[in-house]
This record gives structure tokens, sequence and C-alpha cells, in this order.
């Protein structure tokens, strides 16, 4: 059962990673009303007949977004039963009510419609419930007799905390560009900015708030593995961590300047979703040790 348990969290967890991006995939195509004002069917059907592209499109976010949210209520129920730990308990809980919070906004957003304000908070949402079902899936594979901690000290382990927070933050930042239409607002120039940014809640001052954010998150990021570096070198997870989530924050920064110059390319967009959820991840994973006693 130990095996089932572990292959099923795994495929929870890549199945959670093609919800995010196919939402990527909704919001970039501006496919949200594909199905009008209809929830949960789509123009009063099953399936629509003679779908445009924009309907296929919402059509299939919907179903995958259904289909891994019976599984991740599932993996919850599982991983709440066979696992005795706060903190598996915590992640199930969140698991299940982060999907489910995402989904009612999404239903929402097409019945009654959304500010771009409150559409971005969507995608942390969702976010929040694949990093819940990725440390289930890790903690899965523990070793409780070498469990996955570290230890440091009271100052550093709220750096982290907040640097975590922080990363909400600029995710929420970028969600907003997306739904504000804002991801050329500085034009192509890259990485100066041809627009307005003095103008409040212009697309240039939108798109440049989020770079500047992105900026200071990839400086605390490395200042965060340089200290653990230098005063926590016996603890390896929390540096491969921390080296990691450097790595991916760079990594997310030259995607975000691609999208610029490549004129807001689809499959360079999603890598961005793609590399923000594995920084995400990560920075939850360290979080998790930190956290633990």
């Amino acid at each position: 059962m130990k095996r089932a348990y572990q292959l099923f969290s795994i495929i929870t967890s890549f199945g959670m990673l093609l919800v995010l991006l196919m939402g990527a995939v909704v919001t970039k195509t501006d496919s949200g009303d594909g199905c009008g004002n209809s929830w949960p069917l789509c123009y009063g059907e099953l399936l629509p007949t003679q779908p445009k592209l924009e309907t296929i499109i919402e059509v299939s976010h919907r179903y995958v977004s259904a289909w891994l949210g019976i599984l991740v209520i599932i993996l919850a129920i599982w991983a709440w039963k066979r696992d005795p730990r706060k903190e598996v308990k915590i992640l199930a809980v969140s698991a299940v009510f982060f999907i489910v919070l995402q989904g009612l906004l999404g239903a929402a957003a097409v019945i009654w419609s959304q500010s771009s304000a409150v559409l971005a908070s969507h995608f942390g949402f969702s976010l929040v419930s694949f990093a819940s079902v990725l440390l289930i899936a890790l903690l899965s594979f523990e070793d409780r007799e070498n469990p996955y901690t570290a230890r440091v000290s009271a100052a550093f382990k709220k750096n982290l905390y907040w640097l975590f927070a922080y990363l909400y933050a600029v995710v929420y930042t970028g969600a907003l560009v997306r739904h504000t239409g804002s991801s050329m607002g500085c034009g192509q120039e890259f990485p100066t900015c041809g627009g307005t940014i003095t103008e409040l809640g212009s697309q240039a001052s939108i798109h440049f708030l989020h770079r500047m954010a992105a900026i200071l998150l990839f400086v605390w990021i490395v200042y965060s593995w340089y200290h653990a570096r230098k005063f926590y070198r016996n603890q390896t997870t929390l540096n491969k961590g921390l080296m990691y989530a450097a790595l991916f924050a760079l990594l997310q920064g030259v995607s975000g300047a691609m999208i610029v110059l490549s004129d807001l390319n689809l499959f360079v967009a999603l890598s961005h979703g793609l590399i923000i959820s594995f920084l995400f991840g990560t920075l939850s994973f360290v979080t998790l040790i930190i956290y633990r006693k």
C-alpha cells in the first residue's frame, strides 16, 4: 500500500502542474469566456457542438481541473488516514481547501465576472494546493529515522518565513500582470521600460512593479542561500533547497525577459508559469523543514 500511496501522490502532483499550465493557457489565449457565463456546463451543454478554439481550451481546463480535484480529495483522505504526523494533516486540509477555493473563484468569474485584482488570486490559490500535494508526496518518501529538518536560528527562520510570504506576493503581481493584459506594458524593452510607470494603475506601472519585485526576490533568495552556506554548511537539505530556489529564481527572470523579447510567445510564457511552480514548491519545502522541530 505504501508504494501505491507514493505513486498516487506523484501522479497527483504532476496532475496539479498540468492544471496550473492549462490555467495559464486559458489566461494567455483569453479563453476564460470560452463558455460564456455558463457553468458548470458550457453554453448549457456537457460537450458543446462545433466549439471554437477558446471553448475547447476552457472546457478542457474545467474537466481536467474537476478530475484533479477528485484526485486531490482522495489523496488528502488517504494521507490523513495513513500518516499521523501533524504537518501531513495540515497539508491534506490545505490541498483540498485551496483547490476547492480556486474552483469556486473560477466559477464565480465565469458567472458574475470579477475584477483583475480578484482573478489574480486564482493562480495563487492553485499554487498553494499544488505545493501542499507536492509536500505530501515528498513526505511519503521520507525516512522516519532521518527526517527532513534544518536547525537554524530564530532570526534566520523568520527571514525564510518572510521570504516565502514575499514570494507569494510576487506571484500575485505576476498574475496581476497577466489578468490586466500588462505583459507588454513596457513594450519590447528590457530591462528598461518604454511605458509611463509614474501613472498608477497603468499597464507599464503594473509590469514594472512586478519586475522590481522579482529582482528583489532573486536578491533575497541568493542572500539567504549565502547565509545558509556560511553559517549552516552542515545543513545539507537546507543548502540544496536554497540553491535550487536561487536557480529557479534566475531561470524565472530569464523566462520573464524572454516573454517580452519574444513578444508574448505562448511556450515561453508557459515555461514562466512552470518555473514559478518549481520555485514555489522548493521554498515551500524549505519552509517546512525549518518549521519542523
